[in-house]
Formats: C-alpha cells, structure tokens, sequence
C-alpha cells in the first residue's frame, strides 16, 4: 500500500530535486544548465539552415549529379543504338537467333517506331524532371534510374508482345526446344 499523504514527485521518482527543477523549466542557479539532461539535443531546436546560393557544392550534390548525368547519357544512348534493332525486324529476330518468317513485319517495324518514341518521351520528360529537381536542390539519380527501367520496359513490351506472339517466331520457339520434330 501507498501512503497517500507523501506527494508524488512529478517529474521523475528518481531524480533529485536539482534534477526536478531543471525538467519542470525552474532553474536552479547552482547547476550548470550545460550539464543538465535534456530530452532533444540542442542542435535540434536550431532553425533549419540552408546553404547559400553562392556556396560551391556539396560532395554529394556533385556525386548525384554525376551520377544522374550518367545515367541519362546512357539512356539516351541507348534508345539511339536501339532504333537500328526495334524497327528492324530482321535485326530483332537475328538478335535472338531465331529463324523464323514473321506474318505480319510490318506490325513489328510500326511498333518498333511507336516504341523508340515511347522510350524518346520518356527521356524527355525525365530529363525536365531532373533538372527540376535539381535546380531545387533535392536528389535525383534516383528519378534517372527508375524511369530508365520503366520506359526501357515499356517500350520493349511494345514489340516483344507482338513478336512472340506471331506464330512464325511462336513455331521457331517450340522448334528450338525440341518440342516439334
């Protein structure tokens, strides 16, 4: 049992008077307030500070922006090493080495183009993003890898859903595995 006549101490049963009046906002002029617990550092109660217009660069910022440029300048190497091949058929099938005769090239050589384009737009518009977030000094290497895979993905689905899909390439699959003699 408690005895209900003691009051309780408020701000902690362990800590010492000092220690209760430094934590309950009273000070106590024969403590040092610099050696005194507190429960956020002081660094945290600064304002935000942010770096002047001027100043050079962080390691980082420079590090992100290598990297970010990197990463566009393969990308955009990319889709133009890759015009050759997805609005080529033959290319395509010789790329996969297959020996197959499509029904329709055609399909193949439009969606080809359709999907240069998507990967060109996806560029583009990848390129604004970065620099947009760039000029606001947030990280971006990030945005360049992502819509990298995604519009790589989506322009690629463009003709190999098709291509596999003809039943020349179809036949020269099962071909290729034995399935069919």
């Amino acid at each position: 049992m408690t005895n209900d006549a003691e009051p309780r101490p408020q701000y902690g049963a362990y800590a010492s008077p000092a220690e209760q009046r430094a934590r309950s906002g009273q000070p106590d002029p024969d403590v040092d307030p610099a050696l005194i617990p507190r429960d956020v550092p002081p660094e945290w109660d600064a304002a935000p500070t942010r770096q002047a217009s001027g100043s050079p660069a962080t390691t980082g910022r420079v590090v992100d922006r290598v990297v970010t440029i990197a990463l566009l300048a393969f990308g955009l190497y990319s889709i133009i090493t890759g015009i050759g091949l997805y609005t080529d058929p033959d290319a395509l099938l010789g790329a996969l080495r297959l020996d197959a005769d499509l029904s329709d090239p055609g399909l193949i050589r439009g969606l080809g183009v359709a999907s240069i384009i998507v990967m060109l737009i996806g560029w583009l518009a990848t390129t604004w993003l970065v620099w947009r977030r760039g000029a606001a000094g947030k990280s971006m290497w990030w945005i360049a890898l992502i819509a990298g895979v995604v519009f790589t993905f989506l322009g690629a689905m463009l003709v190999a859903v098709p291509l596999v899909m003809d039943p020349g390439v179809y036949g020269a699959f099962i071909e290729q595995q034995g399935l069919v003699g």
